[in-house]
């Protein structure tokens, strides 16, 4: 019973420790998602000031590495996705 009960906490160890926190990939898709948001002007400046805050506090719990890696995904995707939504825009106006 000792032996199944230390197999079975030595697998739940690491999957307690990777649930908690922010990772990489969330905070990279919030950024996008308001940042979007506050170019499109769907956010006030106000809103917009805050968010910028916010993020930079949660940027700075990561490594060194890890906020550089943020600041490549957002500034890639952002501007990917801004496209991808003035292409829309265009498409609709066409149609109308």
């Amino acid at each position: 019973m000792k032996k199944l009960f230390l197999t079975l906490s030595m697998a739940a160890i690491p999957f307690a420790f990777t649930a908690c926190g922010d990772s990489v990939e969330r905070l990279v898709d919030d950024m996008v998602r308001d940042g979007i948001r506050c170019e499109t002007k769907e956010y006030d400046q106000a809103k917009c000031d805050k968010l910028t805050v916010e993020y930079r506090e949660r940027k700075s719990k990561f490594t060194e590495e890890e906020q550089k890696e943020v600041e490549k995904r957002v500034f890639t995707r952002f501007f990917e996705e801004l496209a991808i939504l003035k292409e829309k825009e265009k498409a609709k106006k066409k149609k109308q």
